[in-house]
């Protein structure tokens, strides 16, 4: 009987393992595995059958083959991608593709002179992707930082066809005479040039350092911030080529009404009548005007296009680039043409010796003198609609307004021949050799500088006024700057057990010069040759003293930094920098500027439970001292200037004076910054938030002080002054949905800073220059003005008031005080003067509050992205309300409701000689704009199995929400100009319409 059982149970085994058999066939697989996003091929991933150690890599093209049961499951991996598992089933060909890993924790960050994980870093650092940087058409980097990180502000200067005058400033304002822009670091070299020289498409990812740890490492050069540029480079697998190209129209945005000619008229005779002149009467009768504004403006067009070649083997990495972008500005006559050249490359000539170098080649052209948007002497805003742009042959005039000689034609600078080029190289190279004998110690050498020459070339003809008084003048600009940069690294990187130790060590030489000449010359017998004719002008060639100059600065610097981590969750930084510069005086040359950085993660800590909410929890504790130079490169040495005598024989003999005193002992000014930060992962870490505290004071601030004129100057640099900034910053990342069809991902910045002057020299509370004010208590930059109180009415007490001499719809004036200004000893009509006392201030320049928010939807192939940006707690001059025409009426205005008998508004004084007293008008200019609107579609395989394309249309500006009642609430915020005629003369944002393709392949 047990035999039988056991044949029985013997037959049943057999029949099951052959059905088992049968289901598990073993079959051969191939396929290919490539990056989600870009269908590059992907060589070294890990293909493994699941729950064994069988398994095979990808070769140099993605392809791999391997042995499997069709029950089989594989699991593949790469560093940098997310895992994924895959069933074998019955198919014999397993494509695979590989999402780029989402964990932020994972993602590398740029440090200065390193990198490290996020996860590590001890200071306040925030970066922006690639990914991100591809989002939007930007024809900078600057425009890609808008919005994007807490505690920067980037605003437009003017929008201009090059958008190059970007203002850049991280944390606040910390100085009062030195520059407060941040240290730009391209390819690990220091950046001198514009930001409009670097191509974006180049671009691989983008760093802000931003506390005083972080920015230690730099120095000097830190103490604005440093923003870390690194440039692109290859990825393994065959050759990847990229073509980016976008075309994109702009167009005016937001020009208050100016007066027609009717208007303008109207707007002179009701203010005295009889003003109108002829030429104004004659274009009157014959119905003609001019629109200025039509004639000086135009449709903008700006194109860009791109083509770059990368790739990479096990020896070497290449990423070669070119550039084409020129833009048409919407003044006539303002254009921009930049072409650039990339090149960079990486050889591991050896197992120990790493070779690389990054070259760009940039050429730039600013040629043709755009039209005046404002001036003094007339421009496209202001000038006379009643007079003439053109002569009866259709040639410009010179004076469109002949009973006014002083204005000149604005369109005039149409005429000029102009020529600006400049050529640039930047490079940067290294070798890197890992010393053999010691584990973890390598040596760096870094070369790298930039060269740019600046031609600048132009001719005033008889056609325009300038050119009529000289009988044609001629001017040459010749600049070159020369940069230098050598820096010794040693690195040190080494795990003992639980401890890992990280030391760099640095010691940096740099020189730079600059050279400029600037010559001219008048009277020539004809326009035809324009500046080529130098030999036969009549006035002979003149220098300009003024821009005629030479300077050269050098610095040396050593630099130690310790990276230390215990367990991987108590994470400590030690920097400490000597800096040296030139322009210092004999006894103070040098600054040396240490800081600290410690970190916990205490989400790694043993009782926090990293599978709820919460998985990620980082604080972070630092404070550093990093110095500024705020002087130029001869500051410090004393000056003579000529100063000739005659003698009793007529004689003339040669003399000097003392110009500047020396200043041995001037210094560094010191920015001590004490930062407080917690990094939040929550729900897997789908969402990321930063948040930050800091507070920073700045010491032993540069002023130009008086002393007495027995020193032989009345005005000498000297250390004295303090100022602060403290503030917080908040940091958003959420992939709040990511399925194969379907993701969704929201960003967003918010930042308070306040700042404030504390202490001024001589223990002074308050230091005045005209519109110009530092007061203890006050921020670096307020308005100080005469304050607009309403409008005086009919009935008002005017005799018993300080504006004894007021008439009905005159601006009232806050806080104006009978003062006997004339010394009579009878206060009276003819006391009435506004004086420095009736000043106040009037909001600040810098804004107290930035924020932006950006958001990207993406349903299978088609995409929305959505960002804009945002600034608060700043007050500016409105422009607009400068309605001061040169009485009489003399040029033209925006159309104001102005106070009459029958419309007497509190808000606008009458039109009359005087009525406003002088008063600016100023407004709160905080205003959130939505900056980029892109709608894109993705096609998949359009050029074969792993390549790829995408277009798109994007929107700019289209919306900007603000109370203010200027021509633009940004321009010129950061400068904080308070003078009209200057903000007008900057060109205003406008809206662009861009349509894009981008190609892979």
């Amino acid at each position: 009987m047990k035999t039988k059982l056991s044949k029985t149970l013997l037959v049943f085994f057999i029949c099951f393992s052959s059905l088992h058999l049968l289901a598990q066939q073993q079959i051969t697989i191939t396929g290919i595995v490539v990056d989600k996003t870009d269908k590059i091929p992907i060589a070294g991933a890990n293909i493994i059958v699941k729950g064994t150690s069988r398994g095979t890599t990808s070769d140099f093209d993605g392809n791999y083959s391997l042995k499997v049961s069709t029950g089989d499951i594989l699991v593949i991996s790469y560093i940098g991608y997310t895992k994924m598992e895959k069933p074998v089933g019955t198919t014999t060909v397993i494509n695979i593709e590989l999402e780029q890993s989402l964990d932020a924790l994972d993602e590398v960050v740029v440090i200065g002179y390193g990198t490290q994980k996020k996860r590590d870093v001890t200071g306040s650092v925030a970066t922006i992707s690639l990914e991100k940087l591809q989002e939007q058409p930007n024809s900078n980097f600057g425009q890609a930082l808008q919005g994007a990180i807490p505690g920067a502000i980037v605003t437009l200067n003017s929008a201009g066809a090059e958008q190059g005058d970007i203002n850049l400033l991280v944390r606040g304002r910390n100085s009062i005479n030195a520059g407060n822009r941040p240290l730009v670091v391209l390819d690990g070299i220091i950046y001198s040039g514009n930001i409009s020289d670097i191509n974006v498409n180049d671009i691989k990812n983008m760093s802000v350092l931003k506390d005083a740890s972080a920015t230690a490492i730099y120095g000097s050069r830190g103490s604005n911030g440093v923003i870390l540029i690194q440039s692109k480079k290859g990825k393994k697998g065959k050759p990847k080529i990229s073509f980016n190209a976008f075309t994109a129209v702009n167009t005016l945005d937001n020009l208050p009404a100016l007066h027609d000619g009717p208007g303008f008229a109207a707007l002179k005779e009701n203010r005295e009548a009889g003003q109108l002149t002829d030429t104004e009467i004659n274009s009157l009768l014959a119905g003609r005007e001019t629109d200025w504004v039509e004639l000086g403006t135009r449709t903008g067009y700006t194109q860009e296009y791109n083509l770059s070649i990368s790739g990479a083997t096990d020896n070497t990495n290449y990423f070669v680039s070119g550039g084409y972008h020129k833009a048409e500005g919407i003044m006539l006559n303002d254009d921009f043409e930049r072409a650039s050249l990339r090149a960079n490359i990486e050889l591991n000539i050896s197992e120990n010796l790493k070779f690389g170098a990054s070259v760009l080649l940039t050429r730039l052209n600013r040629s043709g003198l755009g039209v005046n948007l404002s001036s003094t002497s007339g421009g496209i805003l202001f000038a006379n609609p009643l007079g003439n742009a053109f002569n009866d042959d259709g040639s410009l005039t010179i004076n469109p307004w002949p009973e006014d000689q002083f204005f000149v034609n604005p369109l005039s600078n149409t005429l000029v021949t102009d020529e600006d080029i400049s050529y640039k190289i930047f490079t940067s190279n290294f070798v890197e050799y890992k010393i053999p004998f010691i584990e973890g110690l390598s040596y760096r050498l870094n070369v790298g500088g930039e060269y740019r020459t600046r031609n600048r070339n132009r001719y005033y003809p008889r056609t325009t006024r300038r050119g009529l008084d000289a009988n044609g003048e001629a001017e040459v600009i010749t600049r070159i700057d020369d940069n230098l940069l050598i820096e010794h690294i040693l690195n040190f990187n080494r795990t003992f057990g639980d401890h890992d130790i990280g030391f760099t060590g640095l010691y940096s030489v740099q020189r730079e010069n600059i050279n400029q000449s600037q010559f001219s010359a008048t009277g020539f017998p004809s326009d035809d040759l324009t500046f080529r004719q130098f030999e036969s002008s009549q006035s002979g060639i003149l220098a300009d003293d003024n821009d005629n100059f030479s300077i050269e600065e050098n610095r040396i610097s050593q630099m130690g930094r310790l990276n230390y981590s215990y367990k991987g969750k108590y994470l400590a930084t030690l920097t400490v920098r000597r800096d040296g510069y030139s322009g210092f005086g004999i006894n103070n040359k040098f600054g040396v500027f240490p800081s600290a950085a410690l970190a916990w993660k205490i989400s790694d800590e043993s009782f926090f439970n990293t599978d709820g909410i919460l998985n990620n929890l980082k604080l972070r504790l630092t404070y550093g001292e990093v110095g500024n130079e705020a002087v130029g490169a001869f500051t410090s040495l004393a000056r003579l200037d000529v100063l000739n005598i005659v003698d009793d024989s007529d004689a003339l003999l040669a003399g000097f004076v003392l110009d500047e005193i020396s200043a041995p002992s001037v210094s560094w000014e010191t920015t001590a910054t004490t930062n407080i930060g917690l990094d939040i992962g929550l729900l897997k870490n789908k969402i990321q938030l930063n948040l930050d505290w800091y507070k920073g004071t700045t010491r032993d601030l540069l002023f130009n002080t008086l002393i007495p004129g027995i020193n032989g100057d009345t005005n000498v640099f000297q250390n004295v002054g303090k100022t602060s900034n403290q503030g917080f910053e908040i940091g958003l990342n959420a992939n709040i949905i990511n399925t194969e069809d379907f993701s969704w991902n929201v960003s967003g910045s918010f930042a308070y800073n306040k700042n404030e002057v504390v202490e001024l020299f001589g223990g002074l509370q308050q230091i005045q220059g005209g519109s110009s004010v530092l007061i203890v208590g006050q921020p670096i930059l307020v308005n100080f003005d005469e304050k607009f109180d309403g409008i005086w009415q009919i009935g008002d007490d005017f005799a018993n008031s300080a504006q004894k001499d007021a008439l009905p719809g005159d601006v009232r004036l806050l806080n104006v005080v009978d003062r006997d200004i004339n010394g009579d000893g009878i206060i009276d009509a003819s006391d009435f003067s506004i004086t420095p006392e009736d000043r106040v201030v009037q909001g600040q320049r810098d804004p107290t509050t930035t924020y932006g928010i950006s958001t990207n939807l993406s349903y299978k192939n088609i995409s929305l992205s959505i960002s804009g940006n945002g600034l608060g707690g700043l007050t500016r001059q409105n422009n607009v309300k400068d309605v001061n025409p040169f009485d009489p009426v003399r040029r033209n205005i925006f159309v104001q409701d102005y106070w009459t008998p029958d419309n007497p508004i509190n808000t606008f004084h009458r039109n009359a000689q005087g009525a406003d007293n002088g008063i600016r008008f100023y407004e709160n200019s905080s205003f959130f704009r939505v900056r980029d609107i892109t709608l894109a579609y993705n096609i998949d395989k359009v050029l074969g199995e792993s390549n790829s394309a995408k277009v798109y249309l994007t929107g700019r500006n289209l919306f900007t929400f603000t109370n203010f009642g200027g021509i633009d609430p940004e321009l010129g915020v950061i400068n904080g100009s308070i003078s009209s005629s200057d903000a007008a003369t900057r060109i205003p944002n406008q809206k662009q319409i861009v349509f894009g393709l981008n190609l892979n392949f």
